[in-house]
């Protein structure tokens, strides 16, 4: 059947009155795609009929059909073609040129998006709930320990309010807990606990507020100091305020009454103490000064009983003349006591008067002092480092120590070194014999006073008593050790702070 127009080939098509049409393809689907009916019908491949297009000149026109051609060849590509293509035919409805269809994926991604943000948000608080009890139990675990610690504790918040006390605040203070429970602050606690006489203190109102107003002050600045209080009943507490990372704040107050009673009572101690030793330095003195005078006549009237038996012609008897020996022996003994003991009294007044020396010059002096026995040889190391010390104290301690390396000396011929090393701490100045040792087990025993290794030695048994007395008093140590092969090193230490100090003083002033 023959139609006068494309569009009289569509109704019949769609409503089955003719089973096919034959027509130019694009053009035929022009018109489905204006009446929105392309997807009703398919069409045949390979196509029955092949309708191409292009532009049409004149023949004679060969100039300008040349020019178009070279045109398209050269600038016209596919996606171009398959544009004006479109915009001449149209193009084939999609589902999303359907209204329902449109409307259907906007309300789906309307639904999905809020499903998606109720998921996040229930995961959220599901974890933020999980986080919380956690955090309940934590603070549940903190509120047990705190309430278990044996102290006052108070937490503030920013605004330095009270939102929680442990169990031991409640015991502590219990005059104190209802200013709490009624939301008191930290400056409010405090200034009450001066103002109701809980703490001891003789401050005027307005010093109280000072006071307190500088404690917050400082607290917030993060320079809380711990201070001791007493309240009025008679205990003793630490206390502190301190900051809790950025918005909280605590106030502490542990009990240490028991530990102040014990320091007071050490330092009564103390003072009772110094007050006994005085005594017994005074007695000492006062004793060994009374003893010495008669002791000097009893000296004098050996020695001149002697020159005028010697005189008279006078022999004793053996046996007279060993105990007539022993006696003088003994009477010079107890002077020699007796002198040490006024040394030994006044060691720690004497010992603080100090000066800078020479050590190795004076120790020249000191064992020209002592008189060294026939046949030994003292070393002297020279260039030792200059000390700061009481020039007295010295002399005695090093003279004692020779004294005692001669004295002790179990041989006729011997050597006694002296020598001295720094360290980044101190100088240590070491007198070495190579006498018969000490044993290792009486190192501690002989420094205590009166106490003699041998009863055949002569001396008081104070010497090295004195020597330690004296160079702790400087803050020195005095230590004994074995020297190799055999004999012993007693090694003295003087603070190198002190000399430095004093040695870098003195170059300054020199420059």
């Amino acid at each position: 059947m023959e139609f006068d127009t494309t569009d009289d080939l569509i109704l019949p098509l769609l409503t089955g009155e003719i089973d096919g049409v034959v027509s130019a393809h694009n053009g035929f689907l022009r018109r489905l795609r204006m009446a929105e009916v392309e997807d009703q019908i398919v069409a045949l491949e390979p196509p029955l009929v092949t309708s191409p297009y292009g532009f049409v000149v004149a023949a004679e026109n060969e100039p300008l059909r040349t020019v178009l051609n070279a045109a398209i060849y050269s600038s016209i590509s596919p996606e171009y073609l398959a544009e004006v293509e479109q915009i001449w035919f149209g193009r084939s409805r999609t589902l999303w040129d359907n209204v329902l269809v449109r409307w259907g994926l906007l309300i789906s991604a309307v639904m999905l998006a809020a499903i998606l943000v109720l998921g996040y948000w229930f995961f959220h608080y599901r974890k933020r709930s999980a986080e919380l009890s956690r955090d309940r139990a934590s603070d549940q675990l903190l509120i047990g320990a705190l309430d278990e610690v044996a102290a006052a504790i108070v937490i503030y918040d920013d605004n330095l309010k009270a939102i929680h006390w442990n169990h031991g605040f409640e015991l502590i203070f219990p005059s104190m807990v209802p200013a709490l429970k009624k939301g008191a602050t930290m400056r409010q606690m405090i200034v009450q606990s001066y103002v109701d006489g809980t703490i001891q203190n003789d401050l005027s109102d307005v010093e109280i507020l000072e006071k307190v107003d500088l404690f917050i002050e400082d607290m917030r600045r993060g320079r809380a100091e711990v201070r001791t209080v007493r309240t009025q009943d008679g205990r003793v507490f630490q206390a502190r305020d301190v900051k809790l990372g950025a918005r909280h704040f605590a106030s502490l107050r542990v009990d240490v009454s028991q530990l102040q009673k014990q320091q007071d009572t050490i330092a009564h101690q103390a003072v009772s103490l110094e007050a006994a030793n005085e005594d017994l330095r005074t007695f000492s003195s006062i004793t060994a000064h009374d003893l010495k005078a008669p002791l000097f006549s009893l000296l004098n009237l050996i020695e001149f009983m002697a020159e005028d038996m010697e005189a008279a012609g006078i022999s004793l008897p053996p046996e007279i003349e060993d105990d007539w020996s022993q006696m003088e022996r003994l009477s010079h003994r107890m002077m020699q006591l007796v002198q040490d003991l006024l040394v030994y009294s006044t060691t720690q007044s004497e010992s603080h008067r100090s000066e800078m020396i020479e050590p190795s010059p004076r120790l020249q002096e000191v064992l020209d002092l002592a008189g060294p026995r026939e046949g030994f040889e003292v070393i002297i190391e020279a260039d030792m480092p200059r000390l700061r010390v009481n020039p007295i104290a010295f002399d005695m301690v090093m003279r004692n120590l020779i004294v005692n390396a001669l004295q002790h000396h179990d041989r006729d011929h011997g050597t006694i070194i002296l020598s001295a090393q720094s360290t980044d701490d101190a100088v240590m100045l070491s007198v070495c014999d190579d006498g018969p040792g000490i044993p290792e087990e009486h190192y501690e025993q002989i420094f205590a006073p009166f106490h003699r290794l041998s009863a055949s030695t002569e001396g008081s048994g104070l010497g090295l008593a004195f020597i330690k007395k004296t160079v702790e008093s400087w803050g020195g140590t005095v230590q004994v050790s074995a020297a190799q092969p055999r004999g012993t090193v007693f090694t003295v230490s003087f603070p190198q702070s002190v000399a430095q100090q004093d040695g870098d003083a003195e170059q300054q002033l020199a420059g």
